[in-house]
């Protein structure tokens, strides 16, 4: 039985801070923007007595990082309990690189900025992976930008730590992988493993990331339309090989190729190597002739 979504209208204080508007809701809980003299933050809730708490697990990865200086998170502000629900208050961000990509001409990014969006995005796994946690949900929906207000158009933000997992153990030891584990994540972006009811490792989150720079860059992912979960692995798989790996990659830079080639010839304890990454990424702009800045949502009316 579900628990009742905890609702809480405009004008409403919790604690120091203001209520304005509902900004959407996921599985668990909504999130709000909220005021208070400082300025605007955003306020997630999540009623006590949910079976799963997501904003431990969030709030703890976010502690952690700030520990670490971590690149592409929010901060937190202020966390607590207020009658029936938790609460964290942590830093508003801008849209996500999922409705930016929708606004974009034919559904898609710019080539300069889909690869410099893309290099953020695993500068933050990167970043995660350091404290020994996987993501383990890489997709456009929870990447935003930041607020341009601020001026922070150029940053991207990673949210969303709900489905993180350890996998290193206290002694920073990576921990033995489990005979079988659920699927975790989104079908159309999970890797391989996922489908396989595997557990997930580290090169999981970066094939995970590939995908999503792929349908940053051409607006498409040629399983996007199949429903069975069991298919859309066989169709990753097929993408693997000629005559399919076109399918996947056309009209990106033949260095996402070489990225995936490289990720899929890694083990469960490997450490992906992200610089070799970043320096594909950066070859990527310079053979494509892209330019990386302005962003597309920079350019004037509307963004684009």
């Amino acid at each position: 039985m579900a628990q009742e979504l905890v609702q809480l209208q405009p004008g409403t204080q919790v604690e120091r801070w203001t209520i304005d508007k509902k900004l959407g809701e996921g599985g668990f809980g909504a999130v709000y923007k909220v005021t208070d003299p400082t300025g605007s933050y955003a306020l997630k809730v999540e009623g006590v007595n949910e079976q799963i708490q997501v904003l431990k697990m969030e709030v703890f990865v976010l502690t952690e990082l700030a520990k670490k200086c971590g690149r592409h998170f929010c901060k937190i502000e202020d966390k607590g309990r207020f009658g029936s629900f938790n609460y964290v208050v942590m830093t508003l961000v801008g849209k996500s690189l999922q409705d930016l990509r929708k606004e974009g001409p034919g559904q898609h990014m710019s080539m300069g900025t889909a690869i410099s969006c893309g290099i953020q995005c695993l500068e933050s796994l990167e970043d995660l992976h350091g404290i020994g946690y996987l993501h383990r949900d890489v997709k456009p929906g929870n990447y935003t930008i930041g607020r341009i207000e601020l001026n922070e158009q150029r940053k991207v933000y990673i949210l969303d730590f709900g489905m993180c997992r350890k996998f290193t153990n206290d002694q920073g030891v990576i921990r033995k992988p489990r005979a079988a584990a659920g699927f975790r994540g989104t079908v159309r972006y999970a890797p391989i493993s996922c489908h396989m009811q595997r557990e997930l490792c580290r090169k999981d989150d970066v094939e995970t990331w590939i995908y999503m720079c792929v349908e940053l860059t051409t607006g498409n992912l040629p399983w996007k339309n199949v429903q069975d979960m069991n298919a859309v692995g066989d169709y990753k798989r097929r993408c693997r090989a000629e005559p399919f790996i076109k399918e996947l990659f056309g009209g990106c830079p033949r260095e996402y190729v070489e990225i995936l080639q490289y990720v899929d010839s890694l083990k469960y304890y490997d450490a992906p190597n992200y610089q070799m990454c970043y320096g594909l990424m950066r070859k990527a702009i310079t053979s494509m002739n892209a330019q990386e800045f302005p962003y597309d949502w920079e350019k004037g009316p509307g963004g684009f």
